[in-house]
């Protein structure tokens, strides 16, 4: 299904500008993309994190080629995250989907907040 030219080019700024802030901040665009398509386009929050995960892919792949490049990842901690990223996100995706959207919503937004209080204070 195509969708309404609109919606494209809503979401293809939604996707432009997500692409920015992970490529300036390292953010895999999750705390942008999942607020953005609940609170602007109504999408359900177990599909917005589908959504978001899906999109991690092109995004991060886009982004990781160019700090290669520029040489600047660390390749040990890349793969000791990279296996274990993987199991905690089948496990996540699996348990997640249990928890009522009303919490898992609630649950992101505190985690947000913290992570903000926590950069913003750090030294």
């Amino acid at each position: 299904m195509i969708p309404e030219i609109t919606s494209f080019w809503s979401y293809a700024l939604l996707g432009l500008g997500t692409g920015f802030v992970s490529g300036c901040f390292g953010v895999g665009g999750g705390a942008i993309m999942v607020p953005m398509l609940i609170l602007f386009f109504r999408v359900p929050y177990h599909v917005a994190v589908g959504t978001s995960l899906a999109l991690i892919i092109p995004i991060s792949l886009a982004g990781s080629g160019t700090n290669f490049f520029l040489e600047r990842i660390n390749w040990k901690i890349f793969w000791a995250c990279c296996i274990a990223g993987m199991i905690g996100a089948v496990f996540g995706s699996i348990i997640m989907q249990k928890v009522p959207a009303f919490y898992a919503k609630r649950a992101f937004a505190v985690f947000l907040v913290y992570s903000a209080w926590r950069l913003w204070t750090a030294k």
